[in-house]
């Protein structure tokens, strides 16, 4: 009956092939090794002072002369956190099998440790291409999309890499925790990367400040955001920060001995301002909104009528007014602003002393909102004029709270 049972279990016991991504004890360099090469080769990284180079505990490595078995029936999760000598020997095979296909769902404990021996790969120039590949093409899987780690393994390699272009390019095309988004953006601060329409776009929605817009009215918006700050928005955010907010500190990684520092600045509170108020100009109410299909119907060399210029209050009754005269533009905006334009109670078309047709609107105090609507698309025209009690402001003093504007 021994014999038997014996035989059984033998029969249960096999072999999984480790995929080249993942370390193995007896193959692989050990980690205090690859943080002596890395501060050696240059990477962008600081060690802990108190970092005993000896006794960095290594656990993710594959120890090839661990038992695996090959379970009959399902096999319960391990904790997470669990090293590789942690897993039972049925987790040890469903680990390894799993790691052939990693797209597919899995413990929270299996992705960790699969993330844990990529983030030790990084430290070596000759599997870093090859890792960060990997995690651009697990990215699209929604079994990694909620994995915190996932993406800060990801911004890891792009600092490590100095490569902020990608990480500029990581950030537009992914939705990051609300929290990470702001380091991740501090990140590419630091590496210079400006930032892009497409990224703006993740910070309004993941920051719960507004919808998604379509990608030309986010290109509009940065725009405008860079005008509003008179700097790229990301150098802004890095100028509103404390001087010590590019210290090196600890980085929280998936390998439980892997300890490196690196500069985390958060942008998110510096950028959250502007932004609210970028959306506070630019948005409007459906009902002042015009479809684009309504251009058709539209002429722009019809004066307004007698009528219509009657109805127009005078200066003196108006009191505080801000006037916005803007011409004929080659923008593909143009007509669409116009419509905007002539549905606002102020509106009037006059015509200069050069018979050039001038687009004017009057607006009060309480229509600023409008206002800064309709100067989000023309800003930045040369024909565009603005006078505040009939003396005319230069366009850099006009901006949300702008003392010039009071």
């Amino acid at each position: 009956m021994a014999q038997k049972t014996t035989h059984k279990a033998t029969q249960k016991a096999t072999t999984q092939p480790i995929p080249e991504l993942l370390r193995t004890t007896h193959r692989s360099k050990p980690l205090a090794a690859l943080l002596t090469d890395a501060i050696a080769a240059g990477l962008p990284i600081v060690l802990p002072t108190a970092a005993g180079m000896d006794e960095i505990e290594d656990s993710s490595a594959i120890d090839p002369s661990l038992s695996l078995e090959q379970a009959t029936t399902s096999v319960p999760p391990p904790l997470p956190g669990t090293g590789y000598a942690g897993l039972t020997p049925t987790q040890r095979h469903a680990f390894l099998s799993w790691c052939h296909k990693p797209e597919a769902p899995a413990p929270l404990a299996y992705q960790q440790l699969y993330l844990a021996n990529m983030e030790a790969r990084l430290l070596e120039a000759e599997f870093r291409t090859p890792v960060m590949a990997q995690l651009a093409q697990l990215a699209a899987e929604s079994a990694w999309a909620n994995n915190i780690a996932f993406h800060r393994i990801y911004l890891l390699a792009c600092w490590l890499q100095q490569d902020g272009v990608g990480l500029s390019e990581w950030i537009g095309a992914h939705s990051l925790p609300a929290d990470l988004l702001g380091t991740a953006l501090g990140l590419q601060a630091m590496l210079g990367a400006p930032l892009t329409a497409a990224e703006l776009g993740v910070a309004l929605a993941t920051w719960k400040l507004g919808e998604r817009l379509p990608a030309d009215l986010l290109k509009l918006r940065l725009d405008s955001l860079n005008s509003i700050l008179g700097q790229p928005p990301l150098a802004y955010g890095l100028t509103m920060l404390d001087s010590s907010a590019t210290n090196p500190r600890l980085w929280r990684t998936a390998h439980r001995g892997l300890r490196l520092l690196i500069p985390q600045p958060d942008l998110r509170q510096a950028l959250e301002a502007p932004l609210r108020d970028l959306l506070a100009v630019a948005d409007l109410d459906e009902e002042e909104s015009a479809p684009i299909s309504n251009l058709a119907a539209l002429d722009t060399n019809q004066p307004a009528t007698p009528a219509e210029e009657n109805a127009q209050p005078s200066l003196e009754e108006l009191g505080w007014r801000l006037i916005l005269e803007f011409g004929s533009n080659r923008s593909e905006y143009f007509d669409y602003v116009l419509i905007q334009a002539q549905k606002l109670p102020g509106y009037s078309q006059l015509m200069d002393e050069d018979r050039r047709i001038v687009y004017r609107i009057i607006f009060r105090k309480s229509e600023m909102r409008r206002f800064w609507r309709i100067w989000d698309y023309v800003h930045g025209w040369s024909a565009t004029r603005v006078y505040l009690n009939g003396e005319e402001l230069e366009k850099w003093k006009v901006w949300p709270y702008s003392q010039y504007l009071r």
